[in-house]
Formats: structure tokens, C-alpha cells, sequence
């Protein structure tokens, strides 16, 4: 395949990336006008002919959201004023992924208005980890390569389980139903308990975390979920299992957007240590707490691209 990878972000995800793939990330520059309209920068660079990989990861700190899906937008656009024959976008974490339904689950969510931005601009294939919902992908108009986190959180605990653990009394808890599925389908791969919390949400941005399904006494839990944003829902999980008995309690979670006073609330909560992934740049909020061990994704989308896409 003849293909060249670009980004707008200058991450460790970037270069561990380029480490795994031994190819060169080309930079591009974005700028923002007086007006606040955005540009990127050109580069005196032809893509004719070639397969193009755009990584784009989000941060929730320096940028608002919105911006930086505009930058995603111009940079594809750009790339296919540049000759590319076809763009692929790397989105280790999708944005408005939990925006499938409106408020009042009677609508589509914006989540498919994104879609079809991207389409419109040319984008020709998303590749993501762990979305929120799976079976949105199946109504997107680009085809979206979902990289699912079930062997990596398998993995992850089977390399770490001695040093976090003084015992293998282990039970892996879904802080919602929404994940319950899922989080089983790990546990049952790492041949672990399973239980899960009832959660009834009262507001948008928080809540109740209500009922706990399932035996956590004297158990070593870890809760596990895809996004872990405000912290309520997962310091609800962790108050109620240890109000249930739980020896000890730990978090996994994908995309760790942290926002708000997230990490003062994670710094307060009965939580012993989190683990968390690279999918969303974190600026430096994992300096205020100890509490938090980042773990990269790059190699697994390293190996996934070189099977997948790359051919060796």
C-alpha cells in the first residue's frame, strides 16, 4: 500500500505509533484568525496516489470539541485537495459517541450529523476503539472499524493482577446496564465474578447510582467502562461496592476525558488507583493526582493497522 499518516497532534500516542509502524507521522499545523475561524496550515506535499491516515485525538482542555472536529474536517478536506486517492481517519475516540439518541429518545442524535460531515468531506473510513454504542456504526454512511477492547482489558489485568492484588478474589463491576453486557463478556474471559449497578440518571452530566446485582464481599472489584468524564458514575460504583463490602476498589476505563473537577472528586472518592488509556489527550491533569496510571494504545492500533491495512 502505498500511504502516508498525518495529524494535527504531537502526542506520545503519535510517536509510539510511529515507533510500531516504522513510518514517519507528517505534522500539520493548524491556526486559528482574529475572527476565530480556523485554517491549516499547507504543506508543499502531493498525496496522488496515495492512502491516507489521519490521527486525530481529542482534548477536552485546550480546545473545545466542536473546534477540533472542524480542524478533523479541514485537514480531510485538504488532504483530498492534495491528490489523496483515498482518506482513512484514526479516531481513538469517537466524538459524540454517546450522542445516538436526543434527549428525549425520540430523535436521532447528533452523533449521525457527524457522520455525515465527515462523508461530505471525504473521508472514506473511520478505525476507533470501544464505541459507546456498537450498533450506531451500522447506520454511519462511513464505514467505522471499531477496535474492541475486550482481549487488551483481558491482557491488561492477566500481566497486572499480582502487583495490583494480594489475592485473585477478583469481580469486575459495570458501573451502568448500559456496559453490563460487555463488562460480562470480559469477566467470563478472564474467569472472574461479574456484577453490576442499577443507575437511574435524574440530569444530563449526572447520576444515582442505585442498586448493586450481583456479590462483591471481600472481593477485589474493578470497575470497568468505556468513558469515565465527570466521575460521578464511576465514584457511585466504587461508594456502593465498598458500602457492600468490597475489599478494595479499582477502575479501568477507556477514554478518559476527566472533565470538570474530575480528578479532585477521583482524588477523594474510595477508588484505590485507576488505570486509564491514551485515546484522548489528557494535557496535564494526570500531574494532580497519583491516584491514575495511563497505559498506551498505540501498539494494539499499531498491530491492528499493520494486519488490517498495511499488509505486514
Amino acid at each position: 500500500m502505498n500511504f502516508e499518516i498525518i495529524t494535527l497532534n504531537n502526542s506520545n500516542f503519535v510517536i509510539n505509533l510511529e515507533k510500531i509502524i516504522n513510518k514517519k507521522v507528517i505534522k500539520f499545523d493548524s491556526d486559528i484568525f482574529a475572527d476565530s475561524e480556523i485554517c491549516i496550515k499547507w504543506q508543499n506535499l502531493s498525496f496522488i496516489k496515495k492512502q491516507i491516515f489521519i490521527v486525530h485525538q481529542f482534548s477536552f482542555e485546550t480546545k473545545s470539541i466542536n473546534d477540533q472536529i472542524i480542524e478533523l474536517l479541514l485537514l480531510s478536506d485538504l488532504a483530498k485537495k492534495m491528490g489523496a486517492e483515498k482518506i482513512f481517519v484514526i479516531l481513538p475516540y469517537y466524538p459524540y459517541s454517546r450522542h445516538d439518541k436526543s434527549f428525549d429518545k425520540k430523535l436521532n442524535g447528533p452523533v449521525f450529523l457527524f457522520d455525515k460531515l465527515f462523508k461530505a468531506c471525504g473521508i472514506d473510513e473511520i478505525i476507533t476503539f470501544e464505541l459507546h454504542n456498537s450498533l450506531v456504526k451500522n447506520n454511519f454512511l462511513v464505514k467505522t472499524q471499531e477496535v474492541n477492547l475486550i482481549n487488551f482489558g483481558v491482557d491488561f489485568f492477566n500481566k497486572n493482577k499480582n502487583i495490583v492484588f494480594d489475592d485473585i478474589n477478583v469481580c469486575f463491576l459495570s458501573p451502568d446496564q448500559g456496559r453490563a453486557e460487555s463488562i460480562k463478556q470480559i469477566a467470563q474471559f478472564a474467569g472472574v465474578d461479574f456484577a453490576y449497578v442499577k443507575k437511574e440518571r435524574i440530569k444530563k452530566d449526572f447520576a444515582v447510582s442505585r442498586e448493586l446485582i450481583g456479590d462483591v464481599k471481600n472481593k477485589n472489584v474493578i470497575i470497568i467502562d468505556d468513558i469515565i468524564d465527570t466521575g460521578n458514575t464511576a465514584i457511585g460504583a466504587c461508594e456502593i461496592a465498598m458500602n457492600n463490602g468490597a475489599k478494595q476498589v479499582l477502575g479501568f476505563f477507556a477514554h478518559a476525558v476527566l472533565s470538570k473537577d474530575c480528578i479532585k472528586k477521583l482524588n477523594d472518592s474510595k477508588f484505590k488507583h485507576i488505570f486509564i488509556t491514551d485515546t484522548v489527550l489528557t494535557e496535564g491533569k494526570l500531574s494532580l493526582t497519583d491516584k491514575i496510571t495511563q497505559t498506551t494504545l498505540a501498539y494494539e492500533l499499531g498491530d491492528f493497522l499493520k494486519k488490517n491495512y498495511f499488509n505486514y
